[in-house]
């Protein structure tokens, strides 16, 4: 029968040997982290006083080979040391932003908020206990499938993406062969045609969103009687994410220096957005969402015209206050800064997507409430991809798949190739 291999971390039988000068030496050979088996050795007065000194020095490495490796992970881990490991990965991974971190931790631990709801599934309560052995595949599914029975499939897939991540580290760890979750039921998307906004109706709109801004009722919204003016940004927000596609945060993190007006034709660049971090407020974060979103856009008349108009306004704020994460050296730092902000809040500040979109909701009123910004991504895609093609508008709106922009994006239907003519010539005679 052949030997059986030594584990990694462990060690063989204990040899001693007396010495000339009447010492004892003990040693045995540590299979070590790079998987070579090395000699560990101690010398003392007595046989036995050797063995002792050589298992201690045996243990002391043992140990030190835990702390540097996955020694740390058993079966018998509960889920909840896991959660842990996991989000700090996450944490160093430098793909992943602070948003999402903050997000995958918000459905791992309850939140301490008291305006939270209490009855809020979070998966370190309701698995963290689990021991690795007894996170089979049947029981995360049944836990995904219960999200998803009770109508919070968009929970049930984010659990699914966590849990995938938690029990991979099991994997890594040595302790699990496979991932349990690779197998839990599939959870299909109904595909839905991406709503858009005709002309007629973006005129209406337009319409309607002057009303508004002349203090008018409109429907859903009573007129304006008190408190501050009504906010003409808002529109012109919405004419800059009509006219180049840009997400919402990257139009609100706009400032005058990415604009070349002058061109011929005149472009934006979009490299920054808003994000908000638990805790810590709104921030200007000077790169774009994904590596495909940094791009050059170039802008059509109208919303040349609203970004002239608000240069020459002589009442338009110009330099602002904002809080910024930046890449310095390789990693992400917050700083203060003072910025050009096209599109500033009240007092000088980034304005909050939150407050904006409340905004909106008032300016469109109940006849447009299925309207959003995105709607008009959505419009700026299809028509792009009805005069060009999809490859086309997945690079204005800055998607790295073109995929992306098919599915989610574009309204109209995909154009078949024009095979008429072979038809014709297959089956004409035949049905005349």
């Amino acid at each position: 029968m052949p030997r059986v291999a030594t584990e990694l971390g462990s060690f063989g039988e204990i040899g001693v040997k007396e010495q000339k000068d009447g010492r004892w030496r003990a040693w045995a050979t540590f299979r070590d982290y790079d998987g070579k088996g090395r000699t560990v050795d101690a010398i003392a007065s007595t046989e036995s006083q050797a063995k002792t000194k050589l298992r201690k020095r045996l243990t002391a490495r043992q140990k030190q080979y835990k702390g540097r490796t996955r020694g740390k992970i058993t079966r018998d881990t509960r889920l909840t040391l896991l959660m842990d490991l996991w989000l700090d990965e996450v944490k160093r991974d430098e793909g992943i932003g602070q948003q999402s971190y903050d997000r995958y931790k918000g459905e791992i631990d309850a939140s301490e908020d008291k305006r939270a709801k209490k009855d809020a599934v979070k998966l370190r309560p309701v698995l963290g206990n689990l021991r690795v052995w007894e996170a089979d595949t049947g029981r995360l599914d049944e836990h995904i499938q219960s999200l998803a029975a009770a109508g919070l499939k968009s929970k049930a897939r984010l659990h699914k993406v966590i849990l995938t991540g938690v029990m991979g580290v099991a994997v890594r760890y040595g302790v699990l062969t496979e991932n349990p979750v690779r197998d839990t039921s599939r959870m299909r998307r109904r595909r839905t045609k991406p709503q858009t906004i005709d002309r007629d109706r973006l005129d209406g709109l337009r319409a309607q969103l002057r009303e508004w801004l002349a203090g008018n009722e409109i429907p859903g919204t009573p007129a304006y009687k008190h408190g501050p003016k009504r906010d003409r940004l808002v529109l012109d927000i919405a004419d800059l994410v009509l006219g180049s596609g840009v997400r919402p945060g990257e139009a609100l993190a706009a400032s005058w220096d990415q604009f070349d007006l002058e061109a011929e034709p005149a472009t934006f660049t979009v490299s920054a957005t808003v994000v908000r971090l638990k805790g810590k407020g709104l921030f200007r974060q000077e790169w774009a969402k994904t590596d495909a979103g940094h791009r050059i856009v170039a802008l059509p008349g109208f919303t040349i015209q609203m970004l002239k108009r608000l240069r020459e306004d002589p009442t338009h704020g110009r330099m602002c206050e904002v809080k910024a994460l930046r890449e310095e050296g390789g990693r992400v730092v917050e700083v203060e800064d003072k910025v050009p902000l096209v599109f500033p809040g009240r007092g000088g500040v980034l304005r909050d997507p939150h407050n904006f979109n409340r905004t909106w909701r008032d300016a469109r009123g109940t006849l447009y409430k299925d309207v959003t910004q995105y709607t008009f991504r959505k419009a700026v895609a299809t028509l792009i991809a009805e005069a060009s093609d999809s490859k086309t508008a997945a690079k204005q709106l800055g998607h790295s798949r073109e995929g992306i922009t098919e599915r989610h994006y574009i309204a109209s239907p995909e154009q078949a190739p024009d095979s008429s003519s072979v038809l014709e010539q297959g089956f004409g005679t035949a049905t005349g």
